[in-house]
């Protein structure tokens, strides 16, 4: 599927906003949480970006790409992007996505995560007219890498990791432990750091007694596996 890129920003000194104009953008049918996989064009590396919005009035899709430290093409990609390339993207795939028949959602994640996460609850939100029970907390190396919400919802807290490392993070860990949660009747929407989501599925399965199949969870990237993810819709 061709698209333009049709404009750039920063949103944190590690995420950049991308937005994508494209003729077949209005055909797309896709949930909350959504992801696609992009051909990039230098030496066709394949990597898996979440979507923010998607405006089929506007044939837009609006990505946002977290650019970790340890680069590679898909982050030499998303510093050097610019208004009018081209990128070739296929259509966009769900993992996870809003369960209406729970009593509340419970939404964990890395500055990664939070981006489907929080399309999700946005879309929760609108759905229910503000009337949703929900719970969750997010994590960031610090203030200023915390994820931009959408404009006038009532935020959900973040915690800071600040040097400590985001692999398995015990930060996050600590954080969802601490969380006064009702007792029965919610769904788990969990993404980030891959060792990160599976400690926390641990701890909601052992430590509270959630039932696994009521836990979504959707890693976003896992240290020294570049694209990971790429092409895989499981």
């Amino acid at each position: 599927m061709p698209t333009r890129v049709r404009s750039v920003r920063d949103l944190t000194p590690h995420m950049r906003e991308i937005e994508l104009v494209g003729p077949d953008v209005p055909r797309l049918r896709l949930r909350p949480g959504a992801h696609l996989v992009a051909r990039l064009p230098d030496g066709g590396a394949r990597r898996v970006y979440s979507i923010w919005r998607h405006d089929p009035r506007s044939s837009l899709l609006v990505l946002r790409v977290a650019l970790h430290d340890a680069g590679g093409p898909g982050c030499t990609w998303a510093r050097t992007v610019a208004p009018d390339d081209r990128l070739t993207v296929e259509p966009p795939r769900t993992k996870i996505t809003v369960d209406a028949s729970a009593t509340f959602p419970l939404f964990v994640g890395d500055e990664t995560g939070a981006v489907p996460l929080l399309a999700m609850r946005a879309a929760l939100h609108r759905a229910t007219g503000g009337a949703a029970d929900i719970h969750g907390v997010f994590e960031a190396a610090g203030p200023a890498d915390e994820v931009p919400d959408v404009d006038g919802l009532p935020p959900l807290p973040w915690v800071h990791r600040g040097s400590t490392p985001a692999v398995a993070s015990r930060v996050l860990l600590r954080a969802v432990q601490g969380l006064d949660l009702p007792p029965t009747g919610g769904a788990a929407y969990l993404a980030g750091e891959s060792d990160t989501c599976r400690l926390l599925q641990r701890h909601l399965v052992e430590q509270r007694g959630w039932n696994r199949h009521a836990i979504r969870v959707q890693p976003q990237w896992a240290p020294n596996r570049p694209g990971f993810g790429a092409g895989r819709d499981d």
